[in-house]
C-alpha cells in the first residue's frame, strides 16, 4: 500500500497541481497520519481526534480519494452546517483544479452540485439521513466520514447509528468518526472495535484575556467596551461569538465603528451568499468585524480574523415534554466550546481572545455541551428509527435517547396519524417521511395535495412561513400571511423577521405541492393548521386572560397583544420564556367550535374523576374533551375507584405543576443539585441518569410518585406530601453517593459548621460569616474539583461584605480594606492580620479568651 502523497504524485493530475497539493498537505499535521488512517480503515472503523487546524476536514478526505483501498468507491463526508459544506467542497475542488461538482461535490438542503462520477460528496447531516433511508446498503459507497462529531446533533447521532447497521449489509463500507474535542478513546470504547488515532493541531499562539462585567453590569452591557478594545488591537479583524440573532442586532446597533471596519453577520438566518462573504476575505481591503452565533465555532476558517471576543453564552434548545414545545435557553458554553472559539483567533496567525467572564469562572464550565438526543424533541428521530425498522432503544447511540421525550414524540405521531396505536408506521407516515421535514407540516401538505391547486398554494406559503416564523408577537397569523403574500406579489419588503432564505423554501414547498402558484387568499387556513397542530388548540379560561391548551399546558398572550380575545385558537407558534410557567402565544388563528369537528381533532366522551366545586371534592363527571380541554361536562352518580382517584391526582399535578406539592427549600435544592450534577457529568454517564427536569417528572408521575399516594384522598393531603424521598428513589445507591460527593448539600466551613450550598443561584453559593472562613487559603471546589464555590462573606451581623470565587486573592487584597472598615464597627470579633492562617470561629474575642 503506497502512502497518500505518493499516490497523488502517481495520479493523472497536472504536475503543477500535484506539486501544489503536496506542498499544501505537508504543512498540515494530519498528513503524518494519512498512511495510518488508510491502514486502520481496512478493519472498518477509525476514530480520529484532531484539534482545529490539523487538516482533518480538507487534506484527509482529499488524500483518501487517491487511496487504493477506496478506488472506484464514493466517499461521503457529513458536515453539520451548510456554509461549511459549501466552503469545503469549493476549496477541495479548487485544490484539484476543477469546478465543484466534478470530483468533489456537495448536497445541502435546497442545493446540490454533483454527478454520478463524483468521488467525494460533502453533505449536511439531514441529507445523509435521507440518503441512507433510501439506500440502507449505501451501495457504491466505501467510506462515510462523520466530521465534527463532537457537536452531537440529532442527525449526526442518527446517521452514525444507521451507518453502523449498514456496515452489516455492505462489507466494503468503512466509517471514520472525527472529533476535535471528545476524546477519541471514549468514542472507540463505545464502538467496541474501532482503531484510535490522534493528530496534533496547527494552531498559532492565542493570548487569552478575561474581561468580566463589572459588578453593576450585565455581560451584554460590558460587551461593547470589550469589542471596542478588541478592534483597537486587531490587525486584521475581530470575530464576536454571541448566543443569537437578537444579541447580534443589539450589539451592532450599539457600536460606533471606525471607517475601515466592514461589519458582517454570520448566523443561520442570513443567506448562504452572505455567510460566505462573512467567511471570505474582505473585498474592501480594510478590517472586518464578524458577529456570529456558534455557527462559526468549527469547520470554518474565517479569513482575516486575529482577535476573538467570546460572550461565553450559547442558545440551546431544550424540549419540554409537558408543553410539547422547545424552549431556547441562553446558557454558559462548555469548556470544549470555549477552546474551539479561542482557536478561531489562531488559525492563520498569532491572535488574542477576550473572554467576557472571570478567569475563576472557567473551572465551572461543563466539559461538553449536552447531546441533542438528551435535550431535544425526538419525534422526528423516533419516526426515522421506525422507518429504518428499529426502535430507538435498539439502536447504537453514544448517548441513549431521552425516554420521556420519546414517549411524547410517540403520542404526537399517533395523534397525527403517522403511527398507529401499536406504534407502527402507517401509510401516511411513509408519505410524511418523504417530505424530509417537520412531520406536522408534512401532514398539512398531504391533505392539501388531496384538495387541489388552490389549497396547495395556501399550504406552500403557510409551510414556508411556519418553518422559520418571525419572533415578534403579532398573534394574527392570517395578517402576517397576507402581508407576506402582498410583498411577494409586488416585490415589496417582506415582513420583518422572515429569514433571507425564506423564498427559497417557498419555491421548495411549491415544487413539492404540484408546482403550486401563489394563493389568492387563505380561506382554508384554520383547517390546514388543524391537520398539523391538533394538540395546539387553545381555549380561553373562564373569566381569565389566559388560555389552556389541548396538551394540558397554559398559555398567555404577549403584553403587546391588541384586539379581542377569541374563545378558541389554534396556535402553531408558541415560545417558552426562561423561568416562566406558561407559554407565550406568538402566532395563532381563531377557530370556531364547529371547526373542532375535524378529522384530525380527537373529540372524546368519557367518564372521569376530577376535583370540583368550592370544596374541591372528588366527583365523577361525563366530559366531552379535546385532550386536556373540557368542552362540556356533567356530573354523574357512581362510586370512584382507587385507580380513578390516583389518575385524578396525577392529572391535577400535571395541570398545575409540581408547586402544588410540598416543594420546600430542601426539595428545591435537591432538584437544583441534580440538575447541576447532570450538567457536569462525563458524557458517558449522562445517559444512565434519570431526567429530573420538571417536564419529565410531570410526564412520569405515575412511575415515581403515584405509588406514594395510595392513602391520599384530598388535595389538602396532596399539598402536604413532600416528593424528596420519591425523587431520591429514582437514583441507584451508587448514584445517590455520587450526588453526595460531587454536589453535597452543605460545605463544612473551617469553623466546623455545616453551611448550606445554594444551587439555585447562578453559581453554587454559600453564605458564611467571614470569621468562619479564616484558615481556608483558597476557594473550595465541588463537582469533580471543577466548580469553585462562590463565597458570600458576611459581617458578624450577617450582612454581605464580599462575594468572591477567589478566596486567596480576597485575603491578599480586599480583606485589608474590609478589616479597616469593619474592625471599628465590630471590635468584639477577631480581625487578624493574616486571615488565611488564623483560627476560624463564630465566637467573639472574649469567648475565645483573647
Amino acid at each position: 500500500m503506497i502512502d497518500a502523497v505518493s499516490a497523488i504524485q502517481e495520479s493523472s493530475l497536472p504536475a503543477a497541481r500535484k506539486q501544489a497539493i503536496t506542498e499544501w498537505m505537508q504543512e498540515l499535521p494530519v498528513t503524518a497520519l494519512l498512511a495510518d488512517v488508510e491502514a486502520k480503515l481496512t478493519t472498518g472503523r477509525v476514530v480520529l481526534e484532531a484539534p482545529p487546524g490539523a487538516g482533518k476536514s480538507t487534506a484527509l478526505p482529499l488524500s483518501l480519494l487517491f487511496s487504493e483501498l477506496l478506488a472506484g468507491q464514493r466517499i461521503i463526508m457529513l458536515q453539520p452546517r451548510r456554509v461549511a459544506a459549501l466552503s469545503i467542497a469549493n476549496y477541495l475542488a479548487q485544490q484539484l483544479g476543477e469546478q465543484v461538482g466534478q470530483t468533489v461535490g456537495y448536497h445541502i438542503r435546497g442545493n446540490r452540485n454533483y454527478h454520478t462520477n463524483t468521488r467525494l460528496l460533502i453533505v449536511t447531516e439531514g441529507i445523509f439521513t435521507r440518503m441512507i433511508q433510501a439506500d440502507p446498503e449505501l451501495a457504491g459507497i466505501g467510506l462515510v466520514i462523520f466530521d465534527e462529531f463532537h457537536e452531537r446533533h440529532l442527525h449526526s447521532d442518527l446517521g452514525l447509528a444507521t451507518a453502523l447497521e449498514a456496515t452489516g449489509l455492505n462489507p466494503q463500507l468503512r466509517l471514520l468518526i472525527m472529533s476535535a474535542t471528545i476524546p477519541a478513546q471514549v468514542i472507540a470504547n463505545w464502538l467496541g472495535d474501532a482503531a484510535v488515532l490522534s493528530s496534533a493541531g496547527r494552531q498559532y499562539p492565542v493570548q487569552i484575556e478575561y474581561r468580566p462585567a463589572a459588578r453593576q453590569q450585565t455581560w451584554q452591557q460590558a460587551l461593547p467596551g470589550v469589542v471596542t478594545e478588541a478592534l483597537q488591537n486587531a490587525r486584521a479583524g475581530v470575530l464576536v461569538f454571541l448566543p443569537g440573532v437578537k444579541e447580534i442586532r443589539q450589539l451592532a446597533q450599539s457600536l460606533q465603528l471606525p471607517a475601515d471596519i466592514t461589519l458582517y453577520e454570520l448566523h443561520g438566518q442570513v443567506s448562504l451568499q452572505a455567510q460566505q462573504q462573512a467567511v471570505g476575505a474582505n473585498p474592501n481591503q480594510g478590517r472586518k468585524l464578524v458577529l456570529a452565533t456558534n455557527i462559526a465555532e468549527t469547520s470554518l476558517t474565517l479569513s482575516g480574523i486575529d482577535v476573538v471576543v467570546d460572550s461565553g453564552r450559547v442558545r440551546q434548545a431544550h424540549f419540554y415534554p409537558q408543553h410539547g414545545i422547545t424552549r431556547l435557553l441562553t446558557r454558559r458554553i462548555s469548556r470544549a466550546a470555549a477552546e474551539q472559539r479561542a482557536g478561531r483567533a489562531g488559525r492563520t496567525s498569532a491572535g488574542r481572545c477576550y473572554r467576557v467572564w472571570a478567569a475563576s469562572d472557567q473551572h465551572g464550565l461543563a466539559d461538553y455541551a449536552p447531546a441533542e438526543i438528551a435535550t431535544q424533541d425526538l419525534s422526528q428521530l423516533l419516526l426515522e428509527c421506525k422507518i429504518w425498522g428499529a426502535e430507538p432503544q435498539q439502536m447504537q447511540f453514544l448517548t441513549p435517547p431521552n425516554a420521556a421525550h420519546l414517549t411524547v414524540g410517540a403520542e404526537l405521531l399517533e395523534s397525527l396519524g403517522v403511527l398507529n396505536s401499536n406504534g407502527a408506521v402507517t401509510a401516511k407516515g411513509q408519505q410524511v417521511v418523504e417530505f424530509s421535514g417537520d412531520a406536522r407540516l408534512a401532514c398539512m401538505a398531504l391533505w392539501a395535495q388531496q384538495q387541489g391547486p388552490e389549497v396547495c398554494a395556501e399550504a406552500a406559503l403557510v409551510a414556508a412561513v411556519l418553518e422559520n416564523p418571525p419572533q415578534q408577537s403579532e398573534i394574527d397569523l392570517q395578517t402576517l400571511l397576507e402581508q407576506t403574500l402582498s410583498a411577494v406579489q409586488t416585490k415589496g419588503r417582506l415582513p420583518e423577521g422572515l429569514p433571507n432564505n425564506w423564498q427559497q423554501r417557498l419555491r421548495w414547498w411549491q415544487q413539492r405541492l404540484a408546482n403550486a402558484d401563489l394563493p389568492t387568499g387563505f380561506q382554508h387556513l384554520a383547517e390546514l393548521l388543524l391537520w398539523a397542530y391538533p394538540d395546539r388548540i387553545a381555549a380561553r379560561r373562564s373569566g381569565d386572560q389566559r388560555y389552556k391548551l389541548a396538551y394540558g399546558g397554559g398559555a398567555v398572550l404577549p403584553d403587546n397583544a391588541v384586539g379581542s380575545m377569541p374563545e378558541l385558537l389554534v396556535v402553531p407558534v408558541l415560545t417558552l420564556q426562561e423561568n416562566a410557567a406558561d407559554a407565550v402565544i406568538r402566532w395563532a388563528v381563531p377557530i370556531t367550535a364547529e371547526q373542532l369537528q375535524h378529522p384530525q381533532v380527537q373529540l372524546k366522551r368519557e367518564l372521569l374523576a376530577q376535583w370540583g366545586g368550592p370544596q374541591q371534592r372528588l366527583q365523577q363527571v361525563e366530559v366531552e374533551r379535546v385532550g386536556a380541554l373540557i368542552l362540556s361536562q356533567r356530573e354523574q352518580p357512581g362510586s370512584i375507584s382507587a385507580d380513578q382517584r390516583l389518575q385524578a391526582l396525577i392529572d391535577y399535578v400535571r395541570n398545575h405543576g409540581l408547586q402544588v406539592l410540598a416543594m420546600n427549600t430542601k426539595t428545591e435544592q435537591l432538584l437544583a443539585r441534580l440538575a447541576y450534577l447532570y450538567e457536569h457529568l462525563p458524557a458517558a454517564q449522562q445517559g444512565h441518569w434519570p431526567d429530573f427536569s420538571e417536564g419529565s417528572l410531570l410526564l412520569e408521575l405515575d412511575a415515581w410518585a403515584s405509588g406514594y399516594w395510595q392513602s391520599i384522598t384530598s388535595l389538602k393531603q396532596l399539598g402536604q406530601w413532600s416528593p424528596e424521598k420519591a425523587l431520591l428513589a429514582r437514583l441507584s445507591y451508587a448514584q445517590q453517593q455520587e450526588l453526595e460527593r460531587q454536589c453535597p448539600p452543605a460545605w463544612q466551613a473551617p469553623s466546623g459548621r455545616q453551611v448550606s450550598i445554594d444551587y439555585t443561584a447562578e453559581q453554587p453559593t454559600v453564605a458564611v460569616k467571614l470569621q468562619e472562613a479564616f484558615g481556608e487559603p483558597v476557594s473550595p471546589k465541588i463537582v469533580y474539583d471543577k466548580v469553585i464555590l462562590t463565597l458570600d462573606l458576611l459581617s458578624p451581623a450577617g450582612r454581605l461584605l464580599q462575594r468572591t470565587r477567589d478566596l486567596a486573592s480576597f485575603w491578599q487584597n480586599a480583606y485589608q480594606d474590609v478589616k479597616k472598615e469593619m474592625k471599628g464597627r465590630y471590635p468584639k470579633h477577631p480581625w487578624p492580620d493574616d486571615p488565611s492562617t488564623a483560627q476560624a470561629t463564630a465566637k467573639t474575642k472574649r469567648q475565645l479568651g483573647a
